[in-house]
């Protein structure tokens, strides 16, 4: 016992100096995480500055003007600086602990700046709204639309997003903001381009009198107040919330992955993150790329990177791709198409490290199955989780997300949620369900709106009936979904990886009808036949036939309707 006791206490002082020096990391992250938020919520509130003092009157700022540009020339001042300190901070010029001091220094002058401010320019502690949106995503473009379109009054609604630009169609980073040629860009694709409508540009919002407040993260609501605070301290009240916050990627650390800091490791949820991938891009010509992930923007992404002829290796720990849609012989198709264009497969395994040059950049992917691939960029897409940090503890969730009704009213009766957050009833299956798709998003920020405006003249709204619809366009395929994948698949049509053009599909049947229909390489006509056929759920023996025959968009369409 005698000989144990030096031992069990060298393991407590080692316990002990781990315990401080993860807490000290954690804190550490999370106080640049803050500096970063803060920094952005500075650029808004500089470039609003700056607008009004080159505006006409009523839009005159409360002190002198010379205070002004003091206060502009600190901003600038602060920006720089904080950029120095991370730029020695990375080539090792700074211990951890002094680097520490300094951010908290730079935290705490970044807040008052932004208080200081807010005094300038006559903004009041808080900001009131008849109705206030949090989220600057495609789900809030199409809401202040309908908003507009139900008579909206100039100042009744704001818009917060962390985001630095104007609500725009996501979908379009994974596509054809990543193409070396024809590229996608703002104001391009904001929204609501995605629906074949109106293009909302920022001076969209301005002109509808909707204040679109950009740069500024949330980061506290307390619904039973009806306050929503920012990372600056900025107060907002409301009278009806709408929660559209989206979604987030999730990130490697959350596995546990060593080396997960580097440089060019990329994540795709933001047009931010888009462009930091388009610059390494540019800068690494034709290497190797590794993306680690097999849905939705693994596969989008492994095609726009080889359409760029980067050298291109996908993992995935599952035997197939887009396992949660596919099955294995839809998916054994789409494998052998990037195949035959010259992107490898690692399947049924994960990375569980990187190993990072003293240039602080990723070499190469270690892999669980003990291979070892050379990358110049790696692109995550392992899957995203609803926002919904903010409200837990208040409103009620379910299934991952915010528990609605069908008009996507939560248990508060003036808070709604949309989009990825919403957990509603899906009146097609009788069942409870969260969808992550733009489509959705759209639709159900526009059913929202309806609901609110409705209520405020005593009109009733018809329930929410969403039909699940999904499509991804790669390469020169373009494949649609819709309705749901549960039953007895059946493959029919055309799917040699190898053909001019491939054209195929397969059906779910349960309880003898069809209940969801795949289609790759259809045509308008044929995509909207599919929709009716999984909404109608027809008797598979009558209609199954006809599709493994090629009639896709069927005689059938005439007789459904």
């Amino acid at each position: 016992m005698t000989l144990l006791k030096p031992i069990f206490e060298r393991i407590l002082i080692i316990w002990a100096l781990v315990t401080s020096w993860l807490k000290y990391h954690i804190n550490h992250e999370g106080n640049i995480v803050l500096l970063k938020r803060l920094l952005e919520e500075l650029d808004s509130q500089t470039a609003d500055m700056e607008q009004k003092l080159g505006a006409e009157p009523p839009h005159p700022l409360k002190r002198q003007e010379n205070e002004v540009y003091e206060w502009l020339e600190n901003a600038e001042r602060i920006k720089t600086e904080v950029q120095t300190i991370f730029q020695i901070s990375e080539r090792k010029f700074l211990s951890r602990d002094h680097f520490g001091k300094l951010i908290d220094e730079k935290t705490i002058e970044v807040k008052e700046l932004l208080q200081e401010g807010r005094l300038n320019t006559k903004i009041s502690a808080e900001k009131c709204f008849k109705y206030l949106i949090i989220g600057g995503g495609v789900a809030a473009g199409y809401a202040a639309r309908e908003f507009v379109n139900q008579g909206l009054k100039p100042g009744e609604l704001a818009i917060i997003s962390k985001e630095a630009v104007a609500p725009y169609e996501r979908p379009a980073l994974s596509k054809a903001y990543l193409f070396p040629e024809g590229a996608a860009r703002l104001p391009g694709f904001n929204v609501c381009v995605g629906s074949g409508g109106e293009r909302l540009l920022p001076e969209w919002y301005v002109e509808k009198g909707i204040e679109l407040i950009l740069g500024t993260e949330i980061i506290k609501a307390d619904l039973d107040s009806k306050i929503v605070t920012s990372a600056g301290g900025m107060k907002f009240s409301y009278d009806i919330l709408i929660i559209a916050t989206g979604s987030r990627a999730i990130k490697l650390t959350e596995f546990g992955v060593k080396g997960v800091e580097a440089k060019n490791i990329f994540y795709l949820r933001e047009i931010r993150d888009a462009n930091k991938l388009v610059e390494e891009i540019r800068a690494k010509k034709k290497g190797k790329v590794v993306v680690i992930g097999g849905g939705y923007i693994g596969l989008e992404v492994g095609a726009a990177m080889r359409i760029n002829q980067f050298d291109v290796t996908m993992v995935y720990p599952e035997q197939w791709c887009m396992p949660r849609l596919f099955t294995r012989e839809i998916a054994a198709f789409y494998e052998a198409y990037y195949e035959n264009k010259g992107i490898k497969f690692i399947k049924g395994t994960v990375a569980v490290a990187f190993v990072v040059g003293s240039n602080g950049e990723v070499k190469a992917v270690i892999l669980k199955n003990c291979r070892v691939l050379e990358a110049d960029i790696v692109v995550v897409g392992v899957g995203a989780k609803p926002v919904i940090e903010l409200f837990e503890g208040q409103v009620e969730q379910a299934k991952g997300g915010i528990k609605t009704d069908e008009f996507f009213q939560t248990n508060y009766p003036d808070v709604y949620a949309v989009g990825d957050v919403a957990t509603f009833p899906m009146k097609l299956y009788n069942d409870m369900r969260r969808v992550e798709h733009v489509d959705h998003a759209r639709k159900s920020a526009e059913q929202a709106v309806k609901v609110i405006k409705a209520s405020e003249e005593y009109i009733s709204t018809p329930e929410y009936d969403y039909l699940p619809y999904f499509y991804s366009r790669v390469f020169n395929l373009s494949w649609t979904f819709y309705g749901d994948n549960v039953g007895d698949p059946v493959l029919f049509g055309d799917n040699n990886p190898a053909s001019a053009k491939p054209k195929f599909g397969t059906a779910w049947i349960k309880n003898g009808k069809i209940v969801g229909v795949f289609l790759e390489g259809g045509t308008t006509e044929e995509n909207e036949a599919i929709a009716q056929i999984a909404r109608i759920q027809p008797p598979a023996d009558k209609y199954l036939d006809r599709l493994r025959k090629g009639g896709y968009f069927f005689a059938c369409k005439l007789e459904l309707c």
